[in-house]
């Protein structure tokens, strides 16, 4: 099987930095080449300022003509689970379901939200939901610096499908973190049961521990401490401390491999 000749663009949007990297195609491709650019703090919301930093790199990079996959900070999406998804019936059903998901957990506030309901193999399904402004801001920028856009997908989605293969039917904590949060995940038989969102305050190192057994207290009973798989951007390699019954194991993403190329 031939590879694809289209190079391949990453990019992660997040309300500090934008984060890119362009990755050659080919048989034997030369290492990518990653570029930063902070979003600076003029007025407007946290994710129109990722967006005009967005616009400023392409257009510096002038990367046109490649693939390109943009995940989203868990800064701007909202999660939600929707009980025993595997038995909806048809779009419409599963579009109603994930709404009145929202609307239970945000009320009023997620009613405009563009919403996806993930595929689920039995328990609970997971949703997604992100303004639209931000999914259509996404394609005219990359229109603009004339990428062709592939997928968006929420930081959690990347971090589980980097952990897809060491998931298995045991109980299991997944933790996406990020400067600033932590998305913690808890699933069971390969199915979602929990999911929370948290900002934080301090280091990561410092904060997860807690974050881990608020999680575990909510859940009630049938949940306890156990296997971590962390999916961390932005932090040096660590070890949380105070964290009894926790194990960690981190998992890198795949972009992680990328030349830095100064700004």
């Amino acid at each position: 099987m031939s590879p694809s000749w289209r190079d391949r663009v990453t990019v992660f949007l997040a309300p500090g930095a934008v984060h890119l990297a362009r990755h050659p195609r080919g048989w034997r491709p030369p290492p990518g080449i990653a570029h930063s650019v902070e979003c600076g703090t003029p007025a407007g919301r946290e994710w129109e300022r990722a967006l005009a930093a967005l616009a400023r790199a392409l257009g510096r990079l002038a990367w046109q003509g490649a693939d390109a996959r943009v995940t989203v900070s868990n800064h701007f999406v909202r999660y939600a689970l929707v009980p025993a998804a595997g038995k909806l019936r048809g779009e419409n059903e599963r579009t109603a379901a994930a709404r009145h998901a929202l609307r239970t957990t945000y009320r009023e506030r997620g009613d405009g939200w563009r919403v996806v309901l993930g595929e689920t193999h039995g328990g609970d399904g997971l949703v997604a939901a992100i303004e639209p402004a931000l999914l259509d801001g996404i394609a005219t920028t990359l229109a603009a610096a004339k990428l062709r856009p592939v997928a968006v997908e929420p930081f959690l989605a990347a971090a589980f499908n980097a952990c897809r293969g060491a998931i298995e039917r045991e109980p299991v904590w997944l933790a996406a973190a990020e400067p600033g949060r932590v998305c913690v995940a808890r699933l069971d038989r390969g199915a979602w049961r929990q999911v929370r969102n948290e900002r934080l305050r301090g280091r990561l190192e410092d904060e997860l521990p807690a974050v881990l057994e608020r999680c575990r207290l909510s859940a009630g009973a049938d949940a306890g401490a156990g296997r971590v798989l962390l999916v961390a951007r932005g932090a040096p390699e660590l070890e949380p401390a105070g964290a009894p019954g926790w194990s960690f194991e981190r998992v890198r993403l795949e972009e992680a491999a990328a030349t830095p190329l100064a700004a």
